[in-house]
């Protein structure tokens, strides 16, 4: 992301609790609907924040504390959301398998998992507007 602007960047930090994955899930929505995504869009991108966080809270180990931050980078045509978790402590064996991550690939356009090392695991994802799809 180098080459793109920051200034229709908004970024978040919430505590690694997963009693705050709805207000990062609420933020996303709302993100989306000030983009003028359709309602089908808007619940993929709902729900691909809601399970990515809950996916990477998982992966952290039980006594893990810190904040997971997420960024969403908008474009006219596209959504990108970067959530990062960068946390004491180390991580547990994260499973590509896992079936949220299966559902994140199903609804958003692209999706990067990587980090998956010690102290941080990185989940990027873009969601483009149907109308640009097709165009």
């Amino acid at each position: 992301m180098q080459n793109e602007r920051d200034d229709n960047r908004i970024k978040l930090s919430f505590p690694v609790n997963a009693a705050y994955v709805s207000s990062a899930r609420l933020t996303a929505s709302s993100i989306a609907n000030r983009m003028s995504f359709d309602i089908d869009e808007i619940e993929d991108i709902k729900t691909a924040v809601s399970e990515a966080c809950t996916y990477i809270i998982k992966a952290l180990v039980s006594d893990a504390r810190g904040n997971f931050e997420i960024s969403f980078l908008l474009r006219e045509d596209k959504e990108t959301m970067d959530i990062l978790i960068t946390a004491p402590g180390s991580l547990s064996e994260a499973s590509e398998d896992d079936i949220g991550l299966m559902m994140i690939q199903g609804m958003v356009d692209s999706f990067n998992l990587s980090g998956t090392g010690k102290d941080n695991i990185v989940v990027k994802m873009t969601k483009k507007h149907k109308a640009s799809i097709f165009s």
